[in-house]
């Protein structure tokens, strides 16, 4: 089983640098050799077309879905992934624009998850908010335990 942790985001803009500071943290760590580990930063969507070299995906981003900052959300991506690609750039590209358009060209891989934190703030800064970088332990200590669970299965 080969795995890719991507961290998606913008490390100078605040807590959206939540995907980069995790997966610089999980790049420490003496992680099977199966495993990668990748900051994507802005340009995630073009990461489809390398996607179908792994039997795992986790994508680890900042999400604002409305709860306290720091909160760790942990989701399997099943079902159908719907995005309009018609009019779509690499810049404007976000994490469900990925997801359908790796579907689309046969590249997604068999399982998908999305490990997010509850943003504070985004603004132009390095650096990420006390309360999120707090959940940085918790989102690694969350990706380990998927990636161990799929090796075993």
């Amino acid at each position: 089983m080969r795995a890719l942790v991507a961290g998606v985001g913008n490390r100078y803009m605040g807590d959206d640098g939540f995907g980069p500071r995790v997966v610089e943290r999980l790049s420490e760590l003496n992680l099977p050799e199966n495993v990668e580990v990748r900051d994507v930063g802005l340009c995630g969507f073009t990461l489809a077309v390398e996607l179908d070299q792994y039997d795992l995906l986790v994508l680890v981003d900042a999400l604002k879905m409305g709860a306290s900052a720091g909160k760790i959300y942990c989701e399997k991506i099943e079902g159908v992934i719907e995005a309009d690609l018609s009019s779509i750039t690499i810049h404007d590209a976000g994490v469900r624009e990925l997801l359908a358009f790796a579907k689309k060209i046969g590249t997604l891989p068999a399982d998908v998850y999305l490990v997010g934190c509850e943003i504070s703030q985004i603004t132009l800064q390095e650096g990420l908010s006390p309360p999120v970088e707090a959940a940085v332990d918790d989102a690694v200590r969350v990706i380990l335990r998927l990636l161990y669970r799929q090796s075993e299965g």
